[in-house]
């Protein structure tokens, strides 16, 4: 199996990922904004901001399909999927961990917080959102396998839930021969032709049943394998055409979520534009690759986890501290999602430097090391 280090980053690719999630934190700081102010009313654009979960997941079967080669015909052995699971693993859980942790501290402060004020301990648990036994689900990335009606804990997370149901999907992938890696190929288009067409008969959004974010997950995951599989389409097309088709796939991208057209027409633009920036060619691309744009998209993983938990904060402590109304003007609601979003940068930073990475590599290193002492040659 081909090691991540020896592939060249899509550095499209990352910052897109970057400017989505910047794109998603918009969507959920929405509700901070001044009662006179409805964003839904002239716009569908955040709205629809689920939809760029959709994009991740696009992106992520796309990535994974180049790092790993799944146009190689051989299976892979054992010991390859197990250095692939690890990776995985690295990639997402131990952030995932720390900010569960640190949701689950913070509502025992406000627990605390309330008991000696109130006499009463609450908070922590509220029988929905947060209980137990999706606290567990949670500590083990199936908290999005269909147990739930909704999203629980740190709420992003249950987008990494869905991503990791597909990292086990791709290594059964990997473990199969040409034949049987096309045919189960064929299966996951058909999942993923019944999903959509489904959504565009009923005209449905795709976050409508929390109980199907695999297939949600699964469906736009394969558009990414499916993609990778079809790249070479656009080899042959010039830097000139290739910037025009990406200028147009954005601009209608855009038009299509602010008038709120069917998820699978903007689902398909978005696997578009996926498709013609994977060789960093074209103007858009270009800008893409800009360092300070590059430099969020490597933050991204960093800003979807942690903004959620920011809002928490901000909706807990803002008025209590500062006596001010969260929605008191238009301005000073605008100033303080602007604020908010701001300070998400910085935080991501630190947590990409001083978490992510470290803890990523410190169990790629472990891991990878148990794993190849087991396969060591032993000498007599």
């Amino acid at each position: 199996m081909t090691p991540i280090s020896n592939k060249s980053e899509i550095r499209s690719h990352t910052a897109l990922r970057g400017l989505a999630a910047l794109i998603v934190v918009l969507v959920h700081f929405r509700s901070f904004f001044h009662p006179s102010i409805h964003p839904d009313e002239v716009t569908f654009f955040l709205a629809k901001g689920y939809l760029w979960v959709d994009f991740f997941f696009i992106l992520s079967g796309f990535v994974l399909s180049y790092v790993y080669g799944i146009e190689h015909p051989e299976r892979r052995t054992f010991r390859d999927i197990t250095h692939y699971l690890i990776a995985r693993f690295a990639r997402i859980y131990p952030l995932h961990l720390i900010s569960l942790i640190a949701v689950f501290l913070f509502f025992i402060t406000v627990a605390l917080i309330s008991w000696s004020q109130n006499g009463t301990f609450c908070c922590v648990f509220d029988g929905s959102l947060r209980s137990p036994d999706s606290l567990l689900a949670n500590l083990f990335l199936v908290h999005a396998w269909g147990m739930f009606d909704w999203v629980t804990w740190n709420f992003p997370s249950w987008s990494l839930s869905a991503e990791f149901f597909c990292y086990l999907i791709f290594a059964t992938l990997l473990t199969m021969d040409s034949g049987s890696r096309k045919l189960a190929l064929i299966a996951l288009l058909c999942i993923v032709l019944l999903y959509y067409g489904f959504h565009l008969i009923t005209s449905g959004d795709v976050d409508e049943n929390f109980r199907f974010s695999v297939v949600r997950a699964t469906s736009a995951f394969s558009i990414g394998i499916v993609l990778f599989l079809g790249r070479q389409t656009i080899s042959a097309l010039s830097e000139k055409c290739l910037t025009h088709i990406q200028i147009t796939a954005s601009i209608t991208l855009l038009l299509t979520l602010h008038f709120g057209v069917p998820d699978v027409i903007s689902i398909s633009l978005m696997a578009l534009i996926v498709l013609v920036t994977w060789e960093d060619r074209g103007s858009l691309c270009n800008w893409l690759a800009t360092r300070h744009i590059h430099t969020i998209g490597l933050f991204s993983y960093s800003i979807y986890m942690w903004h959620y938990l920011i809002k928490f904060i901000a909706q807990k402590d803002w008025e209590y501290y500062t006596g001010l109304p969260l929605q008191s003007s238009i301005p000073g609601s605008a100033i303080f999602v602007a604020c908010l979003t701001g300070l998400i940068i910085p935080i991501s930073a630190w947590s990409y430097r001083s978490l992510e990475m470290p803890a990523r590599r410190w169990i790629s290193i472990r891991l990878n090391c148990l794993l190849e002492t087991k396969y060591a040659p032993k000498y007599t």
